[in-house]
């Protein structure tokens, strides 16, 4: 199968309209349309990072009998890693410049940390890079509720899709989940399916194939949460999984190393050859069974028992191996194992350069930007949900959305730097720490910083700073040896 993004589902419609069911019908059966080809599509990814990949589908017409079929899983290795790397460490919110709002941060944080989001981040990231397309729903707290008035689920991209005003906006005008119901001997008797819209949920019921008519059962139910809860996460624009593009180079690597395997078995089993000799099949079977062939020569002629061997150059196919596996890790931005050395004087940097983690961090920044426009709908829901059960007063504006990795590569090239930054006088604490990236939070590390240090923070009281205080000796150096060069 040729994969090459999933579709976006479009419709003349506006969210409003579908408070009429007979043009709620006609979006859902046109949107199904679209559906299912991209249903086939995210099935098939999934199947082959699961490990069903084409080399199964081989055919070896001479000596079938030798013929593996060997999978290595490099989709399931680039999901893993990418997506390690992405989501590894939790989303975090953090106030955007108003301190006053701090406190009702401080407990959305806590809030969605109880309901386990960073997990539900961490599903929503794998589907991403699996079907180029991921989706999440916000609902509010049933008969079951808790401490938190909402719930954070990953839905299944087979079974979910949303469809967008065909403007320049692309505005959501639904968002559709669905699912079989089983009768007690788990046989299909039906369909149900849930459309979100902006002023409610339609609940209906159709037959056992996916069409809405005369005969579908509709329910409605209002609320107000602010949006459609269901939201799409997409991973760029143009729906693509992280190795999409490259399951070509993958099912090459998965030929070639089967065929070595073959190799290596019909040498191992390779052809007898009998010259000038007379062997029946229980003579052979004897000879077979003590493991000594036993030959009269008969005549003039010479007798003699040979292997037909005709076996592949096993180092050039290595390279060849090796060369495929570069360009996936290439083509896709992640760090090639072939490359690293184990001695060498290069560190920091140019380790990150030439062993391709810096082309990893290059994926990682362009999935986060794309992440967080997803994110910020989510949070939208999930600030009026908490709006309407607990007077919250944050808006959009109160939160800025922020991605940690580890910052700890290269710590003391960043301590260096902060220093150096630092003991120039003309750059604040946060600035110094913004460059060099030392911290994901800047604004709440200084804000710890100077409640701990008062007037000693950052060194920069001098006149009660001396050489026993409890500070950094070397920012002290750093600020005086800046005062005698002045």
């Amino acid at each position: 199968m040729i994969c090459k993004g999933r579709e976006k589902i479009l419709t003349e419609y506006k969210g409003k309209d579908l408070m009429d069911l007979s043009i709620l019908a006609d979006v859902l059966n046109s949107a199904l349309k679209s559906h299912y080809f991209n249903k086939m599509q995210i099935e098939y990814l999934v199947n082959y990072k699961n490990g069903r990949q084409t080399i199964f589908e081989k055919e070896k017409l001479v000596r079938s009998e030798v013929n593996n079929k060997l999978v290595v899983n490099h989709a399931q290795m680039i999901t893993r890693m990418i997506n390690g790397y992405f989501l590894g460490t939790p989303i975090q919110y953090i106030h955007n410049g108003d301190t006053t709002k701090k406190k009702e941060i401080d407990e959305l944080n806590k809030y969605v940390q109880y309901e386990d989001k960073a997990s539900t981040d961490k599903d929503i990231g794998e589907y991403q890079s699996i079907c180029g397309t991921a989706y999440r729903i916000i609902y509010t707290d049933g008969s079951l509720g808790d401490d938190v008035p909402f719930e954070d689920k990953c839905l299944n991209p087979a079974t979910t899709f949303i469809v967008y005003e065909n403007t320049i906006a692309e505005k959501p005008v639904v968002g559709v989940t669905y699912y079989d119901v089983l009768d007690y001997d788990n046989n299909k008797i039906a369909i149900k399916m849930y459309a979100y819209t902006d002023f409610g949920v339609y609940t209906i019921y159709t037959g056992s194939s996916l069409v809405v008519d005369e005969t579908s059962e509709i329910t409605f139910e209002p609320y107000n949460v602010g949006g459609i809860p269901i939201i799409e996460y997409p991973n760029n624009i143009w729906r693509l999984g992280d190795w999409e593009l490259c399951i070509g180079l993958m099912d090459a690597i998965n030929a070639l190393q089967s065929g070595r395997l073959d190799d290596i078995d019909q040498i191992v089993q390779s052809l007898i050859v009998f010259i000038n000799a007379d062997i029946d099949t229980d003579k052979y079977a004897e000879m077979r069974e003590a493991g000594v062939v036993m030959l009269k020569n008969m005549g003039s002629q010479t007798t003699s028992v040979n292997t037909i061997t005709n076996s592949l150059d096993q180092n050039g196919m290595n390279l060849y191996s090796t060369e495929l596996e570069g360009l996936i890790y290439a083509m896709i931005g992640i760090p090639d194992r072939n490359n690293r050395s184990g001695g060498g004087g290069d560190t920091g940097t140019a380790v990150e350069l030439r062993d391709g983690w810096a082309d990893l961090e290059i994926v990682a920044r362009n999935k986060e930007l794309v992440f967080k426009k997803s994110e910020k709908q989510t949070l939208r829901i999930i600030l009026k949900i908490m709006e309407n059960k607990l007077g919250f007063t944050l808006s959009m504006l109160d939160i800025d959305i922020k991605f940690s990795r580890n910052k700890n590569n290269n710590l003391i090239v960043k301590t260096q730097g902060y220093m150096n930054l630092l003991a120039t006088k003309t750059l604040t604490p946060s600035d110094c720490l913004t460059i060099v990236d030392l911290v994901s939070d800047v604004n709440e590390y200084i804000s710890r910083g100077e409640n701990f240090w008062g007037e000693l923070f950052a060194g920069l009281n001098e006149t009660t700073v001396s050489k026993n205080d409890s500070v950094d000796n070397n920012v002290i150096d750093a600020i005086d040896a800046s005062e005698m060069e002045d």
